[in-house]
This record gives structure tokens, sequence and C-alpha cells, in this order.
């Protein structure tokens, strides 16, 4: 089988992190990834920001949850603890 679409039939979505934050490489390659993902005909230009300040990333949550009715992280926990950004 063909490895993309083998990647895109076994793909599952992801709730629980682990604490060891990825490496600037690879963040720059999913964004760059997403940046290149389709949109629906082709009509959305996509703005994505990596939130890598965990201050910011708490604030955000608790907008997220507040929106949401919830008192429950909508980011599910995602590690963010970068000194530096792009």
């Amino acid at each position: 089988m063909n490895e993309t679409i083998h990647t895109l039939i076994t793909r599952r979505s992801v709730r629980k992190y682990k604490k060891a934050q990825i490496s600037d490489e690879d963040l720059y390659l999913i964004l760059q990834a997403g940046t290149y993902a389709a949109t629906g005909m082709n009509r959305q230009s996509p703005i994505i920001i990596a939130v890598t300040n965990k201050e910011m990333r708490d604030r955000l949550s608790r907008m997220n949850a507040k929106i949401m009715g919830s008192d429950k992280d909508p980011f599910y926990g995602a590690p963010v603890d970068r000194k530096s950004t792009r």
C-alpha cells in the first residue's frame, strides 16, 4: 500500500500528549504542511498560529473553555515550554 494512503487510513486523533516538546525543526515542518493543506473550494487562506508560550497557551485555553461552556482544557494539555519562537 502507498505510504501516504496508509498514513491517512491509520491516522488517529491525539488527546493525550507527552511532556516532551517537539523540536523547532519538526514544528516548522508541521506548520509548513498545514499551510499547504487543502481548503474547501480553495477559498481559505490558512493562518496558523503556533503558541509556544505557556502563559499565553493557558490564557487561550481558559478563553476557549469559557466560550464552549466548559472548564476542561480544549487543548488536552498540549505542552509548551519554548524560550524562543520563530
